[in-house]
Order: structure tokens, then sequence, then C-alpha cells
């Protein structure tokens, strides 16, 4: 058991929910450009779930507009674009025991969140304006 005192003289930090998404969406930027995919991905879709609907456009709505015939529902379509994300997350036992994790997944997942960002609070900052350069520079954003 921890003592009263060790509890008593460990830090709290306030913060906001924007403040919050902001920071995970900032360092999921950070670890994502280390080839750290996995934890880049599952803080930036933590951070994309923390804010709320928005009817400015995002990554994921347009996406969602952009449903292939191929899948039969919305909801179909949906567990697709999130597999990785819930295979990362949760239990997921008809899915297999490993799989690859590509560095464009992990950059799609992180522009869902910075983009919904931009979305939800209407502002962007210096780290997710420099991480869509670097998405540009390779020809991924035009």
């Amino acid at each position: 058991m921890v003592s009263d005192e060790v509890l008593n003289s460990l830090t709290t930090r306030v913060v906001t929910k924007k403040e919050a998404v902001r920071r995970q969406i900032e360092v999921a930027i950070r670890i994502f450009y280390e080839g750290e995919y996995e934890s880049a991905i599952t803080l930036a879709c933590a951070a994309e779930g923390q804010m709320e609907g928005t009817e400015h456009p995002h990554l994921f709505t347009v996406l969602n507009e952009r449903m292939p015939k191929s899948f039969a529902t919305p909801k179909q379509w949906a567990t697709f674009l999130n597999e990785t994300r819930d295979w990362l997350k949760h239990p997921t036992f008809h899915l297999e025991e490993s799989r690859g994790i590509a560095e464009f997944e992990a950059w799609v997942m992180l522009v869902r969140a910075v983009t919904k960002y931009y979305a939800v609070f209407l502002e962007e900052n210096d780290i997710m304006s420099d991480f869509e350069e670097w998405g540009k520079v390779r020809g991924l954003i035009t």
C-alpha cells in the first residue's frame, strides 16, 4: 500500500479536455516520427474520440461519406476504418494475433485526429502544422 505521504508528494496537473486532446496529438506526432506507430495510433485515436462531433468537415467524416460500394453498411465501413485501432485497444479474437502496422496507417490516424482538432476547436498549432507539412513533402497531402 502506498503511504499518504507518498501520494501527497505526487504532482497533479489540471487540464481541460482541449488541452488533453492537444497534448495527446502532439505526443502522438512526436512518437510517430520515431517510428512508434502503435502508440501513435492509440494516442491519436484516443484524442479523436475525446472530441465531440462538429458540423465542420474532418477526415473521418469525409471517409464516411465516401464509403465504397463493397461495404453493405456504414457500420461495416467504420469497423474497417477502425480495425487497427480496435486491434490495439481491445481483445480481437476474430483477428490475427500479429499484424503489420504501416507508417501510412499511423499517418492516416493522426490526420484524422488533427483534422478533427481543427474542425472542433477552429485552430491549429505549430506541431500540427509541421506534421501537415511533413505529409505534403511526402506527397500524402496535396
